[in-house]
């Protein structure tokens, strides 16, 4: 059954990066799927459920600060929804929180901003956009770490990375 899950997963990973790219919004379905999944993996696993509440609370944390950021910056109160970032990107930060432990998350979380940089200026060589695919790109990152960790056999998810 959990190379079922990590199978589902991955399919569902592809499947973000191949809508967000194509339409630049991902179905709701998949990361209320990839919740599902995550969740149920996690569980199988033996986690411990407090590793999921700081990765939340770490998930809050950062977009308050986006917020107030947003808030200073544009000098009145905007949602940052209707034209910093879209609510399929924050759906698909809360999708993948059980696929990490809390400090590999927040690993996770800034490289995968790097990795994003650096995949949509490979985008914009061939497309004219301003919109950043960023659950897609994020989600062809845990491809690429899933099978860097599967072929290492160290585990980038849980593991002790530093």
């Amino acid at each position: 059954m959990d190379i079922f899950l990590q199978i589902l997963v991955i399919v569902l990973l592809m499947l973000v990066f191949i809508q967000d790219l194509k339409f630049r919004a991902i179905h709701i379905l998949l990361p209320i799927l990839l919740l599902v999944t995550g969740v149920v993996s996690f569980v199988r696993l033996g986690y411990k459920p407090m590793v999921l509440v700081y990765s939340v609370l770490f998930l809050m944390i950062t977009f308050a600060g986006l917020y107030l950021y947003l808030l200073v910056k544009n000098k009145s109160f905007t949602n940052p929804f209707k034209k910093n970032m879209g609510l399929g990107d924050l759906l698909f930060f809360v999708a993948v929180v059980p696929l990490f432990s809390t400090y590999n998350y927040i690993l996770f979380f800034i490289t995968g901003m790097l990795f994003s940089i650096v995949g949509f200026l490979v985008i914009r060589l061939t497309t004219k956009t301003e919109l950043v695919p960023l659950a897609g790109l994020l989600g062809l990152y845990i491809v690429v770490l899933k099978f860097i960790s599967y072929t290492t056999g160290f585990d980038l998810f849980f593991g002790k990375i530093l």
